[in-house]
């Protein structure tokens, strides 16, 4: 393998690159959002804690784990990474960060940046998917679900898993792309229509404020901004996206008691003809850097739009299938 003459540069245009190429002057920006062993897991958020364990300990003897810091060191000086350089992500701010994670990190000297939504860890209220998935997958209620949604009335039975999986699927869509209001509106019609008798749903606590605060006890975790409601920013006209992000920005700020330099993007960047208006808000707000929803490795000798960095979410997976995943970018 070889390195190229270093020739790029840090820009904040809207170009998004993710090259495919073998050179060793890459860094891929790994996504996670749960550690925990779940029932149900529709979204594919989770990965186990004994999977995450072995994850985490083949990283720390196989790469170079930099934190979100040094990322933002090399792109700004156009420094080639060392070869095998990944970041350690996670999003949404979920308690099993906290209380499973943190200490595997923390074992294996792992550098991580979490991004939590606020609202629900100000409110300590569940998200929307996860009532969805309680309400309509580990339940076992029998009866039809009847909705009415933007002024048409739906009706889904749900005598099989089949057709929750279906109305599940249908219903993260619809709401996906909603307003969170709109989304609670729809969320308690489901409650009205249906009685919750999953007799073990899974635990979908988010963290609260105290344990944020926790996260960053020992300097390996960077805490960073993902909106207050984790609703799709290109919903919004440029006045509620500032809304959304500066008090997310705000409440974790007054949290930690210092500045919050790094976001992501809630669904990922969601590139279009929105992007370089939350480009400006981002670095009007004071963030410096923002994980988007481009795939691929992030590279000093390509141009870069450090308001849209590329990573990949990592699966359940195994320690060969991790292995498998990791050299097909950074070999």
């Amino acid at each position: 393998m070889r390195v190229g003459k270093m020739n790029s540069y840090l820009t904040g245009d809207l170009s998004c690159r993710c090259s495919n190429d073998t050179t060793v002057n890459a860094c891929l920006i790994l996504q996670y959002h749960r550690v925990a062993w779940l029932e149900h897991d529709p979204l594919q958020l989770a990965v186990e804690p004994y999977r995450f364990e072995s994850q985490m300990e083949y990283l720390a003897e196989n790469f170079n784990v930099i934190s979100i810091n040094k990322l933002k060191f090399y792109l700004q000086t156009v420094i080639p990474f060392p070869p095998r350089t990944v970041v350690v992500t996670f999003d949404g701010g979920y308690a099993d960060l906290v209380y499973t994670a943190k200490e595997i990190l923390e074992r294996f000297e792992i550098f991580a940046t979490v991004f939590p939504f606020s609202a629900n860890m100000i409110k300590q209220e569940q998200s929307w998917w996860d009532t969805l998935e309680d309400y309509l997958i580990a339940n076992s209620s029998q009866n039809q679900l009847e909705l009415e949604i933007d002024n048409k009335f739906y009706q889904w039975p749900l005598k099989s898993t089949l057709n929750r999986l279906n109305v599940y699927d249908n219903l993260y869509e619809i709401l996906s792309n909603k307003t969170q209001s709109h989304q609670w509106d729809i969320i308690n019609q489901i409650k009205e229509n249906l009685a919750l008798e999953a007799d073990e749903p899974d635990k979908h606590r988010m963290m609260n404020t105290q344990e944020l605060k926790r996260l960053e006890e020992n300097g390996l975790i960077t805490v960073g901004g993902h909106t207050h409601n984790c609703v799709k920013l290109s919903l919004l006209d440029e006045r509620r996206q500032f809304a959304e992000i500066s008090k997310n920005k705000d409440i974790l700020e007054e949290t930690l008691g210092h500045k919050v330099e790094y976001f992501s993007y809630p669904f990922g960047s969601e590139s279009g003809s929105h992007q370089n208006g939350l480009s400006r808000i981002l670095e009007d707000s004071g963030f410096c850097m923002a994980l988007g929803g481009c795939y691929g490795k992030v590279e000093t000798e390509t141009e870069t739009n450090r308001f849209d960095l590329p990573r990949v979410k990592v699966g359940n997976w195994d320690l060969h299938g991790f292995h498998r995943f990791l050299t097909k970018f950074l070999d």
